[in-house]
C-alpha cells in the first residue's frame, strides 16, 4: 500500500471522523433522553454509538501513538504533539477512551431495550468505527494537516464527553471504576502512565 493511498485513506476517515461528530452533538440531548421508539430514533442512537466508538478508537489510537514514540526515543514528535495537545499523557487518553467506551455502551443498552431489535447490538457492532478511528489516530504525522486533523477530532470527542457528564449520563466514580477494571484487563498499571 503506497504512502500516498495511505495517507488519503487517513484524511477520508478523518473527515468522516469529524462530520459524524457535529450531527451527533445536535442529536445527544434526544438519545440521552428516551427517543422515539421508530427507526429514527433508533438510527440516531446507532449514530450516537458509532461516534463513541470512533472516540474511543482515537483516544486508544492516541495512547498507541505515544507509547511507540516513547518506546522509540522519538522526542522530536512527542514535543510536536504535546506542544499542540498541552498536558497530553497516557492516562489522560486511556480516560477519555474508558470513559467514550462507556458512553457507547449506555447507548447500546439503550437502543436494545428501547428498540428491541432482532438483533441486539453490542460493542463489536461499532468495531469498525473504532478500528477505523484508532488506526488514523496512530496514523498521524507532524504534517499541518494531520496536526490540523488530530486538533479537530480532540476537540469534538472531548465535547461530546463534557455533555455527558454535565448531563449526568457519565459520573467519574463510574469513569474511574470502568479504568481500574479496564487497566486489570488489559494488564497496564495506571500509576505507571502518567
Amino acid at each position: 500500500m503506497s504512502v500516498l493511498y495511505r495517507r488519503v485513506r487517513v484524511l477520508v476517515c478523518s473527515l468522516r471522523a469529524f462530520l459524524m461528530p457535529v450531527l451527533i452533538l445536535v442529536l445527544i440531548p434526544a438519545v440521552s433522553q428516551s427517543a422515539e421508539k421508530n427507526s429514527v430514533g433508533l438510527e440516531q442512537m446507532r449514530l450516537a454509538s458509532a461516534v463513541g466508538a470512533r472516540c474511543s478508537g482515537f483516544y486508544d489510537g492516541v495512547y498507541a501513538l505515544l507509547h511507540n514514540m516513547e518506546k522509540e526515543g522519538d522526542e522530536a514528535s512527542l514535543t510536536v504533539i504535546n506542544s499542540n495537545w498541552p498536558g497530553l499523557n497516557k492516562r489522560y487518553v486511556f480516560r477519555q477512551s474508558t470513559s467514550a467506551m462507556l458512553l457507547t455502551d449506555i447507548f447500546i443498552r439503550q437502543m436494545n431495550q428501547t428498540f428491541e431489535p432482532k438483533q441486539l447490538f453490542s460493542l463489536q457492532s461499532f468495531a469498525e468505527d473504532y478500528v477505523n478511528s484508532r488506526k488514523a489516530a496512530m496514523a498521524w504525522t507532524n504534517q499541518s494537516v494531520m496536526i490540523d486533523i488530530q486538533k479537530q477530532q480532540r476537540e469534538q470527542c472531548e465535547h461530546i464527553l463534557q455533555i455527558t457528564k454535565r448531563n449526568g449520563t457519565l459520573r467519574d466514580d463510574m469513569i474511574n471504576n470502568a479504568m481500574q477494571k479496564r487497566s486489570v484487563a488489559l494488564g497496564v498499571d495506571l500509576k505507571m502512565m502518567e
